[in-house]
């Protein structure tokens, strides 16, 4: 004996094949009413699956290497570079603007938008984004590099940074200063706009080269630099290739360096090293007494 569901199953597969067959032979549609879904839990749906891309997130980006980021379709984005002053290379139709170090992106539809950031004064260093864009909440999505590509990043921006220290000057400005002020010091000169003093207890300059042991002899205080002047001793057996590199810093202060007037070194021999220093801003002030105490009226 058959199984009585089985049976009715069976019989509801048959219905709904001839009733196709009389929708096929007569052209009329069949309608067909499935139960209604209430907005509570449609809002709920949404929230959750939303709720990624409602909170900010912090993405480490290689350059050169391609990132694909969901963002908002009609809605603005917010991109946080590690660029002080960041440019953009797309040509897509999105909108974007630029304040700050901040990136702003609007697309107008779903169409995936490809874009370069660069950091502005140099094109060496390139983020490579694409982003897709979703019909979800406006995202902000924060860019950092990893500790390599900060240093190599500092680096171009003191090899970049004009005299008044803004980054985005003219690169070729920028050499150009360095050069007429580094002769000036070789042809043992003092540069116009510089001041010789004795170099402060914080002012030495440090090489991380082996066998390679420096001095800080005089400072020249400019504007918006100061040269410190050394003495490099080749302290080793061997000879020696000064390696201007090992006297930078992490921090991005030290602007460029010179040997002269000799780069290789015999063991005992020394050369002079010309170190440029970002100067740094004085924030403090002095206290300013008041005209007004003690005054009577």
């Amino acid at each position: 004996m058959r199984n009585p569901v089985k049976r009715e199953t069976a019989a509801l597969l048959t219905l709904c094949a001839l009733a196709v067959g009389v929708r096929a032979e007569t052209g009329d549609a069949i309608g067909v009413e499935t139960p209604g879904v209430p907005a509570s839990v449609l809002t709920e749906a949404k929230r959750e699956s939303a709720a990624g891309a409602t909170t900010p997130q912090t993405l480490q980006v290689v350059p050169g290497v391609n990132e694909i980021i969901p963002v908002a379709v009609g809605h603005l984005n917010r991109i946080v570079t590690p660029f002080e002053t960041p440019q953009v290379r797309t040509v897509s139709q999105a909108t974007t603007q630029i304040e700050g170090n901040v990136l702003y992106v609007a697309t107008p539809d779903e169409t995936p938008v490809t874009l370069y950031i660069t950091p502005g004064a140099t094109e060496e260093v390139a983020l490579s984004l694409t982003l897709a864009p979703r019909r979800i909440p406006p995202r902000e999505i924060r860019l950092t590099l990893d500790a390599a590509n900060y240093k190599k990043l500092g680096a171009l921006q003191g090899r970049s940074t004009g005299p008044g220290g803004q980054f985005g000057h003219a690169a070729q400005d920028y050499i150009a200063h360095l050069k007429t002020t580094f002769r000036a010091l070789a042809l043992m000169r003092t540069p116009k706009g510089y001041a010789l003093r004795d170099p402060a207890a914080a002012e030495s300059i440090r090489c991380t080269q082996a066998d390679l042991h420096t001095r800080t002899g005089q400072a020249l205080e400019g504007r918006d630099m100061v040269l410190l002047v050394g003495v490099a001793r080749n302290t080793g057996a061997t000879a020696l290739e000064v390696d201007e590199r090992s006297c930078t810093d992490d921090g991005g202060e030290v602007l460029a360096v010179a040997a002269w007037p000799k780069v290789l070194l015999e063991p005992g021999e020394a050369t002079e090293l010309y170190v440029a220093v970002r100067r740094p801003r004085d924030e403090d002030t002095t206290a300013r007494p008041s005209l007004l105490s003690g005054v009577h009226r």
